[in-house]
């Protein structure tokens, strides 16, 4: 082969590896613009059944679960039997976080920090942030705007927002490009990846995903929960998250100190 045609495919190769993809250009073109563009989510309440399936270090489990949830910082999980009989319960009411299973001797409680709230959703958010993106909601990180960042998945069609410094807690957010509704996230502790949320099935501001699938990095995780008989937007009273450990079992509670290596407080 001639020198010069090997240079000119040289050229052609490196030419394409670094050529950026470009914004749609009818769409937004800043990160500040896609930001402006997310719709406010109106669910403020949800309760109704869910199917959980878990992947967890190569084990598969499965459960029915009731879900209340209620805005800003309010949740409940109760895990049932066929029968739907109680199986275990977490709650918390924003302020206390409980958790005990059917036959156990001991009650789980402390305050309801962003570890403890992770030991049962493990999505890395405070608690009025995944309340919310169990309603569907799924919230930027709030960083400055010289740490915001707009690029365009090409693979999946959708506006990825790069938000917070590579050495520090960062998220990348997933837009729709037509709806303009978050779609997902990875959230990242410098080049750790710690998590991810992804929405699956059409919604709109008004109505819940079909499912949410979680996945965690530790442990290995692979989670959904598969919204099924759901309402939205009904009262529910706040007292119903305030749960007292059964009678006769231990309390035991959880510190919501993480070692360092965490990175999640």
């Amino acid at each position: 082969m001639r020198a010069g045609v090997v240079l000119l495919l040289m050229l052609l190769m490196l030419g394409c590896a670094g050529a950026p993809v470009k914004l749609p250009i009818d769409g937004p073109q800043t990160a500040a613009a896609v930001l402006a563009l997310l719709p406010i989510s109106t669910v403020t309440t949800i309760q109704g059944q869910a199917r959980l399936d878990a992947y967890v270090g190569g084990d598969r489990r499965s459960v029915t679960l009731l879900v209340l949830a209620s805005r800003a910082d309010k949740v409940q999980f109760q895990a049932l039997a066929p029968t739907l009989d109680l199986l275990g319960l977490v709650s918390s009411d924003g302020s206390r976080f409980v958790t005990f299973e059917r036959g156990s001797d001991t009650c789980q409680t402390g305050l309801a920090c962003q570890r403890n709230l992770m030991r049962f959703v493990p999505i890395p958010l405070p608690a009025a942030a995944m309340v919310a993106a169990l309603l569907g909601d799924l919230r930027p990180l709030a960083v400055p705007a010289d740490e915001q960042q707009l690029s365009w998945d090409a693979t999946r069609h959708l506006y990825r927002l790069d938000l917070g410094r590579k050495d520090a807690w960062r998220q990348e957010l997933y837009v729709d490009p037509k709806s303009h509704l978050a779609v997902g996230a990875v959230w990242f502790m410098g080049a750790r990846r710690v998590g991810s949320l992804q929405y699956q099935g059409d919604r709109t501001p008004a109505t819940l995903p079909a499912s949410l699938r979680i996945k965690v990095s530790d442990p290995d995780s692979d989670i959904t929960i598969e919204y099924r008989a759901m309402q939205v937007n009904q009262p529910l009273d706040p007292s119903v998250f305030s749960v007292a450990c059964p009678h006769g079992t231990r309390e035991v509670n959880l510190p919501c100190t993480a070692p360092p290596s965490e990175g999640m407080e």
